[in-house]
């Protein structure tokens, strides 16, 4: 099969100060959530304002753009997913504390609450979370190490939650590497660990969830109860220290995309398989080595995305025939075309600081609007000019207090351009403004 690759120039650059130690490798075997410190802001330097603890200081709940800060139950609590709606908000979090919560915002309130069981903090669940996915208000799934779904229901908002719980299969081959477990792979783009662990669906009766290196389908076998059943095994492992991956999972009801790494310790290559009506074909693949510097090869008969480090780690279809996926520090366009795959990487290059992450988490695609979440950052672009291979993506200012910004920002997302979220470590941002 022919394969054509176009490689567009870099949309920008952002150049902002800033000064953090330097971290060895081992810090990346460490959770990489820190809790929160300071206040959020910009990523550049500017004028400390008084003691915090000035009971004569007040401090805005709105940045200059509009981000606005909502009142979280506790203070050590690291959001690491949200999934809003028009009133509410659903969100995970880790805390050193408490373990993993749940918890749901209402706008009638402005405020978080607990909604969880309780029963996720039990000996033998682990410490970090994975994706979360909801088809209403009153249905959500979660995820939590080593390799748990939640499901809860309600009968309407306000009614007590039901809680069930299955356990996925971990079909990685070979023994944990030192640097992560399965479901935690260490990246040295991230300087940090990522989540092999989630779920996604494209409707309530059409679920995903991932773990390792394996997706699973929910079906339901002849009227019975619905179980997850194996979809895609990423196998073909090729070194003793090499690992596959599955960091995400998007797409249509025709079309379903598995995205993910082939890793060498904290180094390797990007993966992407297509699921249509005619099977799982994997696209996108390389030769992973050890090597900082060159971390992935080009592999024969699969589309190669280039020497630059990094993962693909979220996804965003654009109908059934093309998605936008996050690698590192670029938005990679795939669409088909016949037999062909015509692919588009544009490069965006975050604010440069020592020892922290040099990639972004996450990202957020409206027809209009795009938005990427990163360590110290925001950024916002339109989708006319990121399809054109345009610059124009800019920091969107998220400061409530002067204060340079060093808290990560885990995930994006919205359900319209008066309706956005971010949230992190400590925080959880919502801008209703467009």
């Amino acid at each position: 099969m022919r394969r054509t690759l176009f490689l567009a120039s870099s949309l920008f650059a952002l150049a902002l100060a800033g000064a953090c130690a330097s971290s060895e490798d081992e810090e990346l075997r460490s959770n990489p959530s820190p809790p929160p410190s300071i206040p959020i802001s910009d990523a550049a330097t500017a004028d400390v304002p008084a003691d915090p603890e000035d009971s004569a200081v007040v401090f805005p709940r709105c940045s200059a753009a509009g981000w606005c800060k909502t009142d979280l139950p506790d203070a050590d609590l690291v959001l690491k997913d949200i999934v809003p709606f028009a009133t509410r908000a659903f969100a995970v979090a880790e805390s050193a504390t408490l373990g993993v919560k749940v918890l749901e915002w209402e706008m009638a309130t402005d405020g978080w609450k607990y909604i969880d069981d309780g029963s996720q903090g039990e000996f033998g669940l682990g410490p970090y979370v994975g994706k979360m996915w909801a088809p209403s208000e009153n249905e959500i799934y979660f995820t939590i190490a080593p390799a748990f779904v939640y499901r809860g229901t309600r009968p309407s908002p306000g009614a007590a939650w039901s809680w069930t719980r299955d356990r996925l299969v971990d079909f990685a081959a070979g023994p944990t590497h030192a640097a992560h477990d399965h479901g935690y792979p260490s990246s040295r783009l991230m300087n940090g660990n990522l989540s092999a662990l989630g779920v996604w669906g494209v409707g309530r009766d059409d679920v995903y969830a991932w773990y390792s290196n394996a997706v699973f389908h929910l079906k339901s076998e002849d009227g019975g109860a619905p179980t997850w059943g194996v979809e895609y095994v990423a196998e073909g492992t090729e070194a003793f220290d090499e690992h596959l991956f599955i960091l995400a999972v998007g797409g249509t009801s025709e079309a379903v995309w598995f995205a993910g790494a082939r890793a060498r310790g904290i180094d390797g290559c990007p993966i992407l398989a297509r699921k249509t009506v005619d099977g799982i074909v994997r696209i996108v693949d390389g030769v992973a080595r050890t090597s900082a510097a060159t971390p992935c090869l080009a592999r024969d008969g699969a589309l190669f995305l280039g020497t630059a480090p990094g993962w693909i780690t979220d996804l965003h279809p654009l109908g059934d025939d093309a998605i936008v996926a996050l690698k590192g520090r670029e938005l990679v366009t795939l669409a088909t075309s016949g037999s062909d795959y015509v692919v588009r990487s544009n490069a965006v290059t975050p604010v440069a600081m020592s020892g922290k992450p040099q990639g972004f988490y996450s990202f957020w695609w409206t027809s209009n609007e795009v938005w990427l979440s990163g360590y110290s950052q925001l950024v916002r672009g339109d989708t006319t000019d990121v399809d054109a291979g345009a610059t124009g993506l800019a920091t969107s200012t998220v400061s409530l207090t002067n204060i340079p910004l060093d808290v990560p920002l885990y995930r994006v997302r919205g359900t319209s351009e008066t309706n956005l979220w971010a949230v992190g470590a400590g925080y959880a941002l919502h801008k209703t403004t467009p």
